[in-house]
């Protein structure tokens, strides 16, 4: 969808069909027009001010046609290279384009433009029931998601599985609405690669529960491949090694004839799976209570005893005195110094960004969460999803995304949600009786291919804009970005 507001006449034309996530309407009696991202951030949306119109779009790409000199904003194009995405929710990579927020409405005429937060999570424990009540309330809610998804597609749905909880959780829950449920899942070729294959266990569930399975198997030369195929498709700087995994099961499910696909995007997020983002919190506790005992000569005796409470945790690399921006995402931490030494665009040194995404001493796990789950979630999982279904003709729809449930868990207190010692408890309580025990009792693995098939891909890659002596998996996306869509840089 783009819609073009001319800003002399005050007449409005919009192109393509509005996903259903987003609202876009014009009065031409009041020559105004509004537009409104959806709560959760599902669709993407960007507008840009220019001279004579405002242009609001789904894509980013088919905003850029229309400014004459886009510039790159270095530290949006930066941050995500180092980070794996875009971490700022307004601001994207080309300046003069700006991203509308989850939750977010534009009023548009010829004043210019207006912005207001219509929607924003609220935290706040107000439910009153048991811990059973509330596992049987996210339950019927993912239920009734489940089965809106399923019944508000053209015709029968598709589930991406792994052997997590959450695709799996999806995958249970339509087979009780739709008598025949094809699932598909993805492994590597070779037997070294065992440890980031999840077809046994995606295999064996799909055959206990009566699931029509269907896999893929890739090597190197599928990820060169459907990387080549992917590339135009982004418009931002998203650096998710799985895409190619993904496009290759999207291509599959729309070879199939299926229109839409499942998955279980944002249940990390809303039921707290990540034990790096727990240890994180943790450290910071930990440096905050440090930092209190100073000057030492006057908390001897305190000093004494947090180093006796709290020394295993001081044995761990997450030592209060190293909280730094290597914990946000620690496998990309070498790879961005390496390349950041002498890397340039357009004239512009990488080094003289500061990356740097420091965690304030106050950072609760509820803040790490809503970041993690706005911007990693959304800005890149989501975006992706979006992005390499719609190549294949597909729809994605995420369950456990649904606005209902997402306020029905935010309004739960904290201690019947969470547990820092046991990822997704809650999720694991609420699907016991329908997923088997190697699915809740399994380590979180990742849906991670193998590592050599993307350094194999970076290491012949030949730069086009970016400048550099190291080449890595983000910087070498970064670049075919950037060379696809600022052609005249």
């Amino acid at each position: 969808m783009k819609a073009i507001f001319d800003n002399i006449n005050g007449t409005c034309t919009i192109e393509g069909s509005i996903p259903r996530e987003i609202v876009c309407a014009y009065n031409p009696e009041s020559k105004k027009i509004t537009v409104a991202r959806d709560k959760i951030g599902i669709q993407s949306l960007y507008y840009a001010q220019l001279p004579t119109s405002v242009i609001v779009s789904t894509e980013l790409k088919d905003i850029l046609p229309h400014i004459a000199y886009p510039k790159i904003d270095m530290l949006n194009l930066a941050q995500p290279i180092r980070y794996n995405y875009p971490i700022d929710l307004q601001q994207t990579w080309i300046e003069q384009i700006k991203r509308v927020r989850a939750g977010e409405e534009l009023t548009i005429d010829q004043k210019g433009i207006r912005s207001r937060i219509y929607w924003k999570r609220d935290h706040t424990p107000t439910f009153k029931g048991t811990k059973q009540e509330a596992l049987a309330e996210a339950l019927r809610l993912l239920r009734k998601s489940v089965k809106e998804c399923a019944e508000t597609s053209e015709g029968p749905v598709a589930v991406l599985l792994s052997g997590g909880i959450d695709s799996t959780s999806l995958a249970a829950l339509t087979k009780e609405i739709q008598k025949e449920v094809h699932v598909f899942s993805a492994g590597y070729k070779g037997n070294t690669y065992k440890a980031c294959d999840e077809r046994p266990v995606a295999r064996k569930f799909a055959q206990e529960k009566g699931l029509i399975y269907h896999e893929l198997e890739l090597d190197v030369n599928d990820f060169q491949k459907y990387l080549d195929e992917v590339i135009p498709y982004l418009d931002e700087p998203c650096f998710d090694v799985n895409c190619m995994v993904q496009y290759a099961l999207f291509k599959k499910v729309a070879q199939m004839g299926f229109k839409t696909v499942l998955m279980g995007l944002g249940g990390d997020e809303i039921f707290y799976s990540y034990t790096q983002r727990h240890r994180e919190v943790e450290a910071i506790r930990l440096r905050h209570e440090f930092n209190q005992l100073y000057p030492i000569r006057k908390h001897k005796k305190e000093y004494i005893q947090f180093l006796l409470k709290n020394y295993k945790h001081l044995l761990l690399p997450n030592h209060p005195a190293r909280i730094d921006e290597s914990m946000l995402t620690d496998w990309t931490f070498e790879d961005y110094k390496h390349f950041v030494k002498d890397a340039t665009v357009n004239g512009e040194h990488f080094e003289d960004v500061d990356v740097h995404k420091s965690l304030p001493e106050n950072t609760t796990i509820q803040d790490i969460y809503d970041f993690v789950g706005a911007a990693f979630a959304m800005n890149m999982c989501v975006y992706m999803a979006n992005k390499l279904c719609h190549a294949n003709g597909l729809e994605v729809r995420c369950p456990i995304l649904a606005p209902e449930l997402v306020e029905f868990m935010d309004s739960l207190p904290m201690d019947m949600k969470f547990d820092i010692t046991q990822p997704k408890w809650f999720q694991k309580e609420m699907m016991t009786g329908i997923l088997p025990d190697y699915i809740l009792q399994a380590k979180k693995r990742g849906f991670t291919p193998p590592t050599e098939f993307i350094r194999v891909i970076a290491r012949k890659y030949q730069y086009k804009k970016i400048q550099s002596n190291y080449c890595f998996y983000n910087s070498m996306v970064a670049d075919q970005i950037i060379n696809n869509f600022l052609y005249k840089l």
